[in-house]
């Protein structure tokens, strides 16, 4: 089994995963036109873990197409990139290659499976920021994976126009003063600023958001006032 995976080098090109932070993500079965979401198991609910899998088939041959979805959710972005680590490193073929073109700039880090007859993108694994995700093919029939993985990337990533901006729970600082490397809570508890329906999203401008207990904390490189975006998110 490959041991060439390494985690040193994610961490050096990890810059836009370490001002990105999802809580609460979820799927809600509007995500993938023309599938359709069949069920949800939630895999493991841990200390600073949780998992959840989501099996969805296809309008045009649901009893051949089908995808096996994993979202799993860490306290911050070193930890779901160990989460990568750990499903490549169980991942019965070795070696499996970084995404190329297209694909190069999906998440902080990505691996695709190409099928080696139509060399279409199979499974997909990455990260962005504090969650990992992983897209397969779960039925007889193999389809392309790579729209799938590309709208869940963009729903981690970018700042979200569906839902108003700042439409959250809690108070959450539009601005903070930071001083250079002294952590900063942005959210004293996570659980009470998640919106009814839908995720909360934050990003800020430089340095590295991490989840501490139900806080969230921030701590910038350099001190100064810092612009801090949150988001009630929504895939609906």
């Amino acid at each position: 089994m490959s041991t060439e995976y390494d985690k040193d080098e994610w961490a050096a090109g990890t810059t836009r995963g370490r001002q990105v932070f999802n809580f609460g993500y979820r799927l809600t079965g509007s995500e993938f036109k023309g599938w359709k979401l069949l069920k949800t198991v939630l895999m493991q609910d841990g200390r600073d873990l949780i998992e959840k899998v989501y099996l969805w088939a296809s309008g045009s041959d649901p009893k051949h197409e089908m995808l096996r979805v994993s979202i799993t959710e860490r306290y911050y972005w070193k930890l779901a990139q160990e989460t990568l680590h750990q499903y490549l490193m169980e991942c019965m073929r070795p070696d499996i290659p970084k995404g190329a073109k297209n694909l190069a700039q999906l998440g902080d880090v990505n691996y695709v499976t190409r099928e080696p007859r139509t060399n279409i993108a199979g499974a997909i694994v990455f990260t962005r920021g504090n969650v990992c995700v992983s897209v397969s093919n779960a039925g007889e029939k193999n389809v392309d994976v790579s729209e799938m993985a590309a709208v869940l990337e963009r729903a981690l990533s970018q700042p979200s126009a569906k839902a108003g901006k700042r439409q959250v729970r809690v108070r959450i600082p539009e601005w903070v003063d930071v001083t250079a490397r002294k952590p900063v809570v942005l959210v004293e508890r996570l659980p009470e600023a998640v919106p009814r329906r839908g995720w909360l999203k934050i990003i800020v401008p430089d340095g590295e958001l991490r989840r501490k207990g139900d806080a969230l904390i921030y701590v910038s490189p350099e001190g100064g006032k810092k612009r801090v975006s949150a988001f009630a998110a929504s895939s609906n």
